[in-house]
């Protein structure tokens, strides 16, 4: 299994850091960070991006450089980040409540909206990107759908300019919403959302209808949330360093007075942290459980024992506001190649995603022309064709018509005798049409095989070839 690294960042000043899950051994550095919690997210396979807790900066690195490879400004400071697991879009939630989508290859601004009445608080996109979940101090969860965001329509300065409306809204929580979960697991409509607030409280709701299927009252305030990779348990950071854990699996009180929904209680209280948890994430096999807290430590916990295996201190034990857990990008050094945050022995970046800088307003064509498309990449997916390869698809070509034409001429053989029955209403057809219809026939099929032959002859051609150039390549 490909080996997954553990980031770390901070709010304050100091670099993002790479930890081994396994081992926890320090491999590398991202320099210049001042993230706040929730403000660090992955875009694509390629990039890093994080939020500023005291600028309007957004900061893009590429795995192979540990220095800033480009910042970009908003229109304001950004509480909150999450991209596309395609890194497609990357959206932003801010300070007034507002929130901005970007499309990264043009660096333009997609959308600006005023999604909430106080600061975002987090944002997450599900699965498929689709939906977009933004969370508030305003107390609100809200639910958008992102095709409906993207719509020309919605443009301000269209005159059928709507403002965009939330496929829900959820006023379950008291107090500010500090931690946000979004399921990335199975069909769009079975996916879960989880959100934890100061009131104490989790909520569990469902993307399909926008029920809510759990309460969860813990004894301190929450700051993060997450569920376990099966989404058959619930862990929650507190406020005192706790780690809470709610088996969703177990039943619970039916509330009556809440619309029938569950309301469980904490089967595990993981201790440790010092400080308050700020940050959630799992491995990708669920069997261990990375927190970050302000005490200035990132700890790992096996949950078969419900205790710590690592404790990794930040530098100056800065408190850590972010950790993820992602499979060990390729372009990424190990501490043994080029040293922590030295950027020595990293491979070179090939085929990028596109990248442009974001743009501080809406409106703003970005890097593009205005009859130019966002960029793309040629991955050589599409292998070059050439000369040779052009005679293979003519021939191709020329095959798909016989048979097109052998299904047709079949076809109206079969209209032909229904005809010539409903015509003959005593059923009495001559014997020189039918055998005419079966030679027809005979022939058709004859010529079916004969293509269906060449097809099977292509395809090995076809096969061989694509094994001569996997081998080449590897052996370079």
């Amino acid at each position: 299994m490909q080996g997954q690294v553990i980031l770390t960042a901070s709010s304050v000043e100091s670099p993002i850091s790479t930890w081994d899950l396994q081992t926890g051994v320090h491999l590398s550095s991202f320099k210049s960070n001042a993230s706040p919690r929730n403000g660090l997210c992955c875009l694509g396979k390629d990039y890093l991006v994080s939020a500023q807790t005291s600028k309007d900066a957004l900061q893009f690195w590429a795995w192979h450089k540990d220095q800033v490879l480009q910042r970009s400004f908003a229109m304001e400071r950004i509480t909150a980040l999450a991209g596309t697991p395609d890194g497609m879009l990357l959206a932003g939630g801010g300070a007034s409540g507002a929130v901005y989508v970007w499309e990264v290859a043009s660096g333009r601004m997609l959308r600006s909206w005023a999604a909430h009445y106080k600061a975002v608080s987090a944002v997450s996109f599900s699965a498929s990107g689709s939906l977009l979940v933004t969370a508030s101090e305003d107390t609100l969860v809200s639910v958008w759908v992102t095709h409906e965001l993207l719509d020309a329509s919605m443009d301000t300065s269209a005159p059928t300019f709507t403002r965009p409306e939330a496929l829900y809204s959820w006023s379950e929580h008291t107090l500010p919403v500090t931690g946000l979960w979004v399921g990335q697991n199975g069909a769009e409509g079975a996916s879960l959302v989880a959100s934890c607030s100061l009131d104490r409280s989790c909520k569990l709701h469902r993307l399909s209808d926008g029920a809510l299927l759990a309460s969860v009252q813990l004894q301190v305030p929450l700051q993060c949330v997450a569920l376990d990779s099966g989404e058959h348990a619930l862990f929650a950071g507190g406020s005192d360093g706790s780690i809470f854990e709610v088996d969703l699996l177990s039943g619970g009180e039916v509330s009556a007075a809440g619309g029938g929904h569950l309301t469980l209680q904490p089967i595990a209280r993981m201790a440790g942290h010092e400080r308050p948890v700020n940050s959630l994430a799992f491995s990708s096999d669920g069997e261990v459980l990375v927190s970050g807290s302000d005490d200035g430590t990132a700890r790992t916990w096996d949950l078969r024992s419900r205790q710590p295996v690592q404790i990794l201190q930040t530098p100056g034990r800065l408190p850590v506001t972010s950790v993820l857990v992602l499979p060990c990008p390729e372009r990424l050094a190990h501490g043994s190649l080029g040293g922590p945050g030295s950027g020595s022995g990293r491979q070179a970046a090939k085929r990028l995603a596109p990248l442009a800088p974001l743009v501080k307003f809406p409106g703003m064509a970005g890097t593009l022309k205005p009859w130019e498309g966002p960029a793309v990449v040629v991955d050589g997916s599409l292998a070059y064709v050439g000369p040779a390869g052009l005679q293979v698809q003519q021939e191709e070509q020329q095959e798909d018509e016989e048979v097109w034409e052998a299904v047709q001429g079949v076809t109206t053989a079969g209209e032909a005798g229904e005809q010539q029955h409903g015509a003959d209403a005593s059923g009495q057809i001559g014997a020189d049409v039918l055998q005419a219809q079966v030679v027809q026939l005979q022939a058709e099929l004859q010529a079916a095989r004969s293509s269906a032959a060449k097809w099977q002859e292509l395809h090995s051609q076809l096969y061989r070839f694509s094994v001569e150039q996997v081998d080449a390549q590897e052996g370079r």
